[in-house]
């Protein structure tokens, strides 16, 4: 009101009550509640473990796909449409797998971004090229080199594989087919071949 204006104003508050965050004490029993560990030390040394591989792991990553660029920029290739169309297809199916997986559908993605299937498409055709590329040259050092996967480095890709879907080795042969275990061993061979010009890169 009018008559208030330019006056000091008080207020009366009633407080009931206040509630605290109570925030858990960083001990050997929190370690055991949240992990595997007895100890906090533990709990904190897989912790830092578990970061140095990661870190380590993404460091050759970027390595080794600077090693496959390198070979890629050297190398003549003439890509068929296709095969290129191909790729994008399945880079397509992963993405929507990918949006499906976080509860949205493809046609509400390119309600949200203004996007539609030719655009994306077009914004996957380099990564698809690359895809297509890397394999091809990835495949001709594997053959020129003789590169192939020892029945030993196979079962305990399996038994990785298994380990990763937490099922029985057995069991995850039996899921698949003669054409996957032949793509399973080609990948292995290929992973080799990454390995050598990565290290033939880092000689240099």
């Amino acid at each position: 009101s009018k008559d208030l204006a330019g006056k000091d104003a008080i207020f009366k508050i009633k407080l009931h009550e206040i509630k605290k965050k109570e925030l858990p004490e960083i001990n050997d029993e929190f370690a055991k509640d949240v992990s595997e560990f007895d100890t906090l030390e533990e709990y904190k040394a897989d912790i830092e473990k578990n970061l140095k591989e990661r870190k380590e792991e993404v460091a050759k990553r970027e390595r080794e796909d600077k090693a496959v660029d390198a070979v890629i920029a050297n190398a003549q290739m003439d890509i068929p449409e296709p095969m290129i169309q191909n790729q994008i297809n399945q880079l397509m199916q992963d993405f929507i797998r990918r949006m499906q997986a976080q509860g949205l559908s493809i046609e509400q993605y390119y309600q949200f971004t203004g996007l539609d299937n030719a655009k994306v498409q077009e914004q996957m055709r380099p990564q698809a090229l690359k895809r297509i590329q890397s394999r091809l040259v990835l495949e001709a050092v594997a053959a020129a080199e003789n590169l192939e996967a020892t029945d030993e480095e196979l079962e305990a890709e399996y038994a990785r594989m298994a380990e990763q879907y937490k099922m029985e080795v057995d069991k995850l042969k039996e899921l698949f087919s003669d054409a996957d275990k032949k793509n399973i061993k080609e990948d292995l061979a290929i992973q080799k071949a990454v390995d050598l010009v990565t290290e033939a890169a880092v000689e240099k």
